[in-house]
């Protein structure tokens, strides 16, 4: 699972990896992409999705495609968090896109699907285990990235506990490793879970980062741009850029949600500290409603959000 940096910091202002919903309700910020309406429209907003590969792998490996246009930071999760799932699906269809239909694209989990979307056997040696079906990657489509798994837990927070590795990309801000900034940030939020810059055998993939990254906190930035810079491997990784929707989004968040905020110390290890802070005095706030109270304005958010509607007749129970 990817996120931008305004993702991050609100999951480590709750202790944990929630829903778009749960950030909604909670008033903190998250990235607002094109494709959320649709996240929403297909009953998916108080949902987890999870994607089996990473989707930016290819770039780092050999400076191709575009990095993961959901975000630098990559979270690895253990695989035995879905036991704690209320219920695990898995769409060949993306819930983002507004082709989804519940009925026709989505199956229940077993061993059996999920071996079936790899090109190789389980017991095989990495990274040939992990190779999904080409017919099933469409690198060329923001929606592309299927098969997904969509889960819903009882409690709506995932603890870092889950996270195994969370890994991020080569870019520097303010003349300081992307990681470096991340890993300050993680630490002032008391957390512990292992952090580091991604595996990247590409230099050229680096180089390509660390140029991208200092043309977006100047300004925008299109793949003709790419295409016309005076550094060569720019150039060259630019004519292999054929889809100009995924570059734009890409671009655009990481730019927005990302660098700027980091740029402009508006998300720094101090800010998370005030976050922290009004996050503890909201669920104090929120603890003393009494039953009566709470009922009645869940009962108005059901009539704007179907999934807190839901939620509230599974409490009711």
């Amino acid at each position: 699972m990817a996120c931008q940096l305004t993702d991050f910091f609100s999951f480590l202002s709750i202790g944990g990896i929630c829903s778009k919903s749960y950030l909604e309700q909670s008033h903190l910020p998250f990235t607002n992409y094109d494709t959320n309406i649709h996240l929403k429209n297909n009953d998916c907003w108080d949902a987890h999705i999870f994607h089996l590969i990473d989707y930016g792998e290819l770039f780092y490996r050999k400076a191709i495609h575009t990095p993961n246009p959901y975000g630098p930071i990559l979270f690895n999760l253990k695989p035995d968090l879905l036991i704690n799932a209320q219920n695990v699906s898995m769409s060949n269809v993306s819930v983002r896109n507004e082709q989804f239909d519940w009925q026709a694209c989505v199956n229940p989990i077993s061993p059996d699907t999920l071996n079936a979307c790899y090109q190789y056997a389980s017991d095989i040696s990495f990274p040939e285990k992990s190779l999904l079906k080409e017919n099933l990657v469409d690198r060329n489509n923001i929606v592309g990235n299927v098969p997904e798994i969509i889960c819903r837990f009882n409690q709506e927070i995932i603890p870092f506990s889950h996270v195994s590795l969370v890994a991020v990309d080569h870019y520097v801000v303010n003349n300081r490793q992307f990681q470096s900034w991340i890993d300050e940030i993680k630490v002032r939020a008391g957390q512990t879970f292992p952090l580091m810059r991604r595996y990247c055998p590409s230099s050229t993939a680096i180089h390509i980062s660390m140029e991208l990254g200092k043309l977006l906190i100047r300004g925008n930035v299109t793949i003709d741009d790419i295409c016309q810079s005076s550094d060569e491997r720019l150039r060259t990784w630019g004519t292999g850029l054929n889809n100009t929707g995924i570059f734009d989004t890409f671009a655009k968040h990481l730019q927005s949600d990302t660098l700027l905020p980091l740029h402009q110390g508006k998300i720094s290890a101090s800010t998370i500290d005030h976050l922290s802070e009004w996050e503890q005095q909201r669920s104090v706030a929120l603890d003393n409603l009494s039953e009566k109270n709470a009922h009645k304005i869940l009962t108005e958010l059901a009539k704007k959000d179907p999934s807190i509607a839901r939620r509230i007749s599974t409490l009711l129970k």
